[in-house]
Parts: C-alpha cells; sequence; structure tokens
C-alpha cells in the first residue's frame, strides 16, 4: 500500500482557511482591544523616484499610486469600514502614502515631514524618523487602533518585519512606541 497524500488543491483550500481565520482574530482584537496598531506600507506606486519629496505638498516628481494602488487602498478603508473599525491615522507626508491613507481613511490624518521615506544609510535620518514616528503613535494609542501608512525601509526599522504593499502588520502598541508584532494579513484583494 501506497502513501496516501492529500491533492494540492485540499492542501491549498486547508491553507487558505487557516489563513481567513487567522485574519478574523487579527481584525477582532483590532476591533476589541486597546493600543493596537496596524502599521502598513503605501499600496502600489510607480516605483520610478522613491526618495523623491515635494515639500510644497503639490506632489511634483514624487511617486504616485497606480490605478492598482487606487484600487488596493479602497479594498483596505472597505475592509476597515465593514468592521466599524475607525482607526486613529499616521501617514508619510510623501504623495503615495497621503493618497493611500485618504483613499481608504478618508482625509483626517497626521503627519510630519520626518516620516517621509529614509535611505537606510542615512542613520541619523532614521534616529529621527524612529523618534518622531514612536511619539506620534504613542499620542494616538488608545481604545481606537493607530494605522500608521509608510514606507518599507521605515517599517522594517521600526519593527525588523518585511512588508509588501497594502500588507497589514498588526501589533499592540506599548506606552514606550514599541511594538509586539501579532501578525500580518492582507485586506486589499
Amino acid at each position: 500500500m501506497g502513501i496516501v497524500r492529500p491533492s494540492i488543491a485540499l492542501a491549498c483550500a486547508a491553507f487558505a482557511a487557516f489563513a481567513a481565520h487567522a485574519d478574523e482574530r487579527l481584525w477582532k482584537r483590532l476591533a476589541e482591544e486597546p493600543d493596537m496598531v496596524v502599521l502598513m506600507r503605501h499600496e502600489q506606486a510607480a516605483g520610478r523616484a522613491p526618495l523623491v519629496w515635494d515639500e510644497t505638498g503639490q506632489c511634483r516628481g514624487e511617486d504616485r499610486l497606480t490605478a492598482r494602488g487606487r484600487d488596493g487602498a479602497r479594498r483596505i478603508g472597505e475592509a476597515f469600514a465593514q468592521r466599524a473599525i475607525r482607526p486613529a491615522v499616521i501617514s508619510s507626508p510623501m504623495c503615495r502614502c497621503r493618497d493611500t491613507a485618504e483613499i481608504a481613511f478618508g482625509s483626517t490624518y497626521a503627519s510630519d515631514p520626518e516620516l517621509r521615506e529614509v535611505a537606510t544609510a542615512d542613520s541619523a535620518r532614521m534616529k529621527s524618523f524612529e523618534r518622531i514616528a514612536r511619539s506620534m503613535l504613542v499620542a494616538h494609542r488608545g481604545r481606537a487602533p493607530v494605522v500608521f501608512v509608510s514606507h518599507r525601509p521605515n517599517i522594517d526599522w521600526l519593527t525588523m518585519e518585511l512588508i509588501d504593499e497594502g500588507e497589514l502588520l498588526v501589533g499592540r502598541l506599548g506606552a514606550d512606541g514599541d511594538i509586539d508584532i501579532l501578525g500580518k494579513m492582507r485586506a486589499d484583494r
């Protein structure tokens, strides 16, 4: 008698069911528990000039969201709205993050010039970013979850977690700004 192996389709279905259950547990925590934080990378952008920032806010020369990126941001906002979760939102001042935040959550969000994307080789800027980001996260910490729309290197710096476009990194925010990561999920597909 040979070994009975489950079909690939059955294995994929089981994994999808497990992932959906894990995602729903994270959504439940976001809806019910205090001091929750969601770090998310902006949705898909053109990717031609990642460090270009127009300080005037007019987005001249900056990467902007693609049609797929705008659609993904809408879906993220819908996922929060379907669960009646109204987060406090913090965003990088760069246009691809602001656009993601506005499309997903509306026009009310906090920002600071120091939250823009940082080249990882610039340790002084990284430290400044970290100080401001943690301070703003703690200031918004409370009953409603905080969503921080940012950039891959910035989120990596705060959490030591790799994150892709549109992924949601869910954690608990400590009083000192430390983040205890609870899991990752997607809401944009």
